[in-house]
């Protein structure tokens, strides 16, 4: 499909292809329908607003624009086979543009947006996803593979992900429900939090708090300045630990120093360095 723009404008009418639907005839207001037998990849390249992304059992892709500051036709709504692009005419949009989309797309159906202000967020399950932002906040419910985020200071959650998280942020605060490819983030103040870890594990932190709820099997590699970690090793695990902390306190429920505990149960490895945040290892 080519260019599509809103049939409806309050003045300079467009003289392009129009949308196939309109939902609404109110200002600033445009539906797009687009057929998408297979799910689709979504890509986004806005400034400032807020993006709704909803996954369900359909056939098409459904994307509707409000234009919350500026003009819609500042705003690109295009499909180019698998992909569905919404975008700005110019990188990041014009000055002062803000818009809250909304989409409604097949299951398993891919991200990948760059967005300087604005918030995401996605319910469903999606694909796999790939976010680049300044300050918007990203949550996302469901991802069946990797899940990739870069942000400066919008808080950052995933829930389950099926590949592996890696997130890196200034100051946002990381929140991931449950990663079962592994997990790599990397914060400079902002807080960490994984309830269910797995695989290969690298936090890394200079002020923020790291906390992993449960990991069974695997390697945790974690390193702070001063932020505090905390680790919850699921019982019937065996543990390697060599962790440190050169003012903060280092509490385990084992032995530390490398010594393996040998109990014939999966093996999780752990390292462990601080500065002056404290270290606690615990049975989950």
């Amino acid at each position: 499909m080519g260019d599509v723009r809103p049939s409806k404008r309050p003045s300079r009418p467009s003289a392009h292809a129009r949308p196939r639907h309109v939902a609404t005839e109110e200002v600033g207001t445009v539906r797009y329908d687009f057929a998408t037998k297979e799910p689709p990849k979504l890509r986004f390249a806005i400034g400032a607003g807020r993006i709704e992304v909803e996954t369900a059992e359909a056939a098409e892709t459904t994307v509707d624009v409000e234009a919350i500051r500026g003009e819609l036709e500042n705003l690109k709504v295009e499909q180019h086979g698998r992909d569905i692009v919404i975008e700005g005419r110019k990188r990041f949009g014009f000055k002062g543009d803000e818009y809250e989309i909304r989409v409604r797309a097949p299951l398993g159906s891919d991200v990948d947006a760059n967005i300087a202000s604005a918030s995401f967020r996605a319910t469903g399950r999606l694909g796999a996803i790939e976010v680049n932002t300044a300050s918007g906040d990203v949550q996302v419910e469901d991802v069946e593979r990797e899940a990739k985020v870069r942000s400066a200071s919008g808080d950052v959650q995933l829930g389950a992900v099926g590949g592996k998280a890696e997130v890196n942020t200034a100051s946002g605060d990381v929140q991931v429900g449950s990663a079962a490819g592994g997990s790599t983030i990397r914060s400079a103040s902002g807080d960490v939090q994984i309830a269910e870890a797995a695989k290969r594990v690298s936090l890394n932190t200079a002020s923020g708090d790291m906390h992993i709820g449960s990991i069974g099997e695997g390697s945790v590699d974690v390193k702070s300045a001063s932020g505090d970690v905390h680790i919850g090793i699921r019982q019937g695990s065996r543990l390697f630990v060599d962790a440190k902390s050169l003012s903060g306190d280092t509490i385990s429920e084992v032995e530390l120093g490398g010594v393996e505990v040998a109990t014939g149960g999966p093996l999780v490895e752990v390292k462990g360095a601080t500065m002056s945040g404290d270290i606690r290892i615990v049975r989950a």
